[in-house]
């Protein structure tokens, strides 16, 4: 259970002006950051949020005592459980939105979301999709490319029809379009902690493959994007893209496999992987 939790009652129409008055843009920010990547650290609200101080324990200041207030609101509450990195306060803690705050960033009609003590792996993917997206915001912060589109899982997935005429639902963990003045990247992307056995992400990828087949994402996107995994290590790299190779019938340029330091390389195109890469990588 969260250290922090509230009843999870309707907000009136006069509560929630008052708390709107009370919050600033950068609040809000802040739980709709929460609503969409569901758990971030306090390091990732001050990655995302408090890039304007003058050190990192200014930073931490500041990100600390916004979070505390955001709580006291109970618009936000945090795992019982810390993280590594900080020793004492809310540095250390990892935040979800309380039942105010998911109501006040709820659309209208869209059903309530419930929030339980999360396992630890499937807290671990969410974190490492979290820092995933906080990176790209800050890998296309400053400079030419912009990071112009981001949809993090639910948001991502689309349903389609497989081979066999049986409904599917693909589930990227992110898709993200990246934009210069002259071109676009798609990317799906797809955080791998090591849990699962490589035929199972060998059927993701036949997912991928089928989805492709149908168009689908070439209407929506105008080019099918790249798949890019992202594994834990070096060793399951050289494993897994060895199986998409050895895998009849599954175009292997489609993926590319890289472990997490290898982002901003990939990214940037500074320097090319040592692995498939798809043919659709720029189009103007």
């Amino acid at each position: 259970m969260s250290d922090h939790s509230t009843p999870a009652t309707r907000i009136s129409g006069n509560q929630r002006a008052a708390l709107l008055e009370r919050l600033s843009s950068r609040d809000l920010a802040v739980l709709r950051f929460l609503r969409a990547q569901g758990y971030a650290s306090s390091a990732h609200v001050r990655r995302m949020f408090f890039t304007d101080h003058a050190t990192l324990s200014a930073a931490t200041r500041a990100t600390v005592r916004v979070l505390d207030r955001l709580l006291t609101l109970r618009l936000v509450t945090r795992l019982e459980r810390k993280i590594g990195g900080y020793t004492r306060g809310s540095a250390a803690y990892i935040w979800h939105l309380d039942a105010a705050g998911e109501r006040l960033t709820r659309a209208e009609h869209a059903p309530r979301r419930r929030y339980t003590e999360p396992a630890l792996p499937f807290l671990d993917h969410r974190l490492q999709v979290t820092d995933t997206v906080v990176t790209l915001h800050e890998l296309t912060r400053d400079g030419d490319t912009q990071l112009s589109s981001i949809a993090v899982e639910t948001a991502a997935w689309r349903g389609f029809l497989s081979p066999h005429g049986t409904s599917t639902i693909l589930k990227p963990d992110l898709y993200a379009r990246l934009s210069t003045e002259t071109y676009d990247d798609h990317w799906y992307i797809e955080i791998d902690r090591g849990t699962e056995s490589l035929p199972v992400l060998l059927q993701k990828c036949r997912a991928y493959a089928a989805y492709r087949a149908t168009g689908r994402a070439q209407a929506e996107h105008g080019v099918f994007p790249r798949v890019l995994w992202i594994v834990p290590t070096k060793r399951r790299v050289e494993r897994f893209t060895a199986a998409i190779r050895a895998e009849q019938g599954l175009p292997d340029r489609l993926f590319t496999v890289i472990t997490p330091d290898q982002l901003e390389a990939t990214i940037r195109d500074d320097t090319a992987p040592e692995v498939p890469t798809a043919p659709e990588r720029r189009n103007p």
